[in-house]
């Protein structure tokens, strides 16, 4: 079977690392000859969906408040369609309520069920462990982001030769260091729409994106820039940084608060969600990623692509992936985090070689085009192992 035709089924398309995840995938299907659809089960609209559409992807819509309204008519109506429409050859569910759909959905088609973990300890404790420890055994294959996520999935129903750890990865074409004139120009254009002409021109700019949620630890940041900034004088004179995250969510009214709490306003922006960070990341001097916890972050990746020097929390799937190519601190760890930027701030040379080293680091192991393959191969598998039962 040489063409492939892939459901995805998806608990949210909110922009984020899961969300990207899913449009990379559909992407490389896409470049390779194999066929894609996205089933998302969000009740609304959520950001990703006009992307997919615009790129020909079809998409389809079940909405799933809630798994007490799993079986009901509509829902099974829903997934009956879908599959009669579409005649997939593989299922790949990705987040806790996909994989409870795509179970229904199993009964339905006699394609195998392959299921990607994007974290760890998060989506799956408590009753949603024993969820999980249900449905496993139907299942043919797990692919996890990290070994967290690997070794989570084994304790909560997968048999360990089901389980393929597999880090997420980035199209370095599209994700890429820029130089010179060029990126001067856009830095500059890019630093006076967010901070006004105010700002110093030889500022150093660290930034980070994703979500502005709790397990981000993005107060962390703003503490550290204000730390960074009273070292060198402020307000008594200018301290030569800005901080800057793209991205939206539920707390980011409590960190803009805190942001003016610690008198930083001038310093600390938050402009909202950027569509753009092909072009975002690369004007970026620092790469900062403060998490309580990860699978492994896009966000990073696609620093790390764009030749950022990178400080992130040792956490997940981070440690591996950056190890030799940035900067580790403990998560929760305000000292280490200062210590960190502090070095680069002042160390024009250590930056530009540890994005050197991150770029290599994501051509070498992080790269779509070998990730996609591997994700075949689980394919085939599953396919191999239906055909043989």
């Amino acid at each position: 079977m040489d063409r492939l035709r892939i459901l995805i089924i998806t608990s949210s398309l909110k922009v984020g690392g899961a969300a990207h995840h899913v449009l990379n995938l559909s992407r490389f299907c896409a470049a390779n000859g194999h066929e894609s659809a996205v089933c998302a089960l969000a009740p609304e609209e959520e950001g990703l969906e006009t992307v997919l559409v615009a790129e020909g992807v079809p998409l389809y819509r079940i909405p799933l408040r809630s798994l007490r309204f799993l079986a009901s008519p509509r829902v099974v109506m829903g997934m009956r369609r879908m599959m009669a429409d579409f005649k997939p050859h593989i299922l790949h569910a990705h987040l806790f309520h996909a994989e409870a759909a795509v179970s229904l959905a199993s009964f339905l088609t006699r394609a195998p069920v392959v299921v990607t973990r994007h974290s760890a300890g998060l989506e799956y404790r408590g009753w949603r462990a024993a969820v999980s420890r249900a449905t496993a055994r139907r299942f043919a294959a797990c692919i996890a982001v990290s070994g967290e996520a690997a070794e989570e999935a084994r304790g909560n129903g997968w048999s360990p030769d089901k389980v393929t750890v597999l880090p997420n990865a980035v199209d370095p074409g599209r994700f890429r260091p820029l130089e010179g004139s060029d990126r001067e120009k856009r830095r500059a254009a890019l630093v006076r729409d967010i901070f006004g002409t105010a700002a110093p021109e030889n500022l150093i700019l660290v930034g980070s994106a994703g979500g502005l949620k709790r397990v981000k630890n993005f107060p962390l940041m703003a503490r550290v820039a204000a730390r960074l900034a009273g070292e060198r004088g402020f307000p008594d004179r200018d301290p030569g940084i800005r901080f800057v995250i793209a991205g939206e969510a539920c707390e980011g009214q409590s960190l803009l608060h805190l942001v003016r709490d610690l008198g930083i306003s001038s310093l600390f922006a938050l402009p909202g969600r950027r569509e753009d960070l092909q072009d975002f990341f690369p004007l970026l001097d620092i790469f900062m990623l403060p998490s309580f916890t990860e699978g492994l972050p896009l966000a990073l990746l696609e620093a790390m692509s764009s030749g950022v020097a990178c400080v992130a929390s040792d956490v997940g799937g981070i440690g591996e992936v950056l190890s030799g190519a940035g900067l580790l601190a403990d998560p929760g760890d305000e000292d280490g985090f200062a210590r960190s930027v502090k070095q680069l701030m002042h160390n024009d040379d250590a930056r530009v070689e540890l994005g050197r080293k991150a770029r290599v680091r994501v051509l070498e192991r992080y790269n779509l085009d070998i990730w996609g393959e591997k994700i075949l191969e689980v394919y085939r598998s599953a396919l191999g192992g239906v055909a043989a039962r």
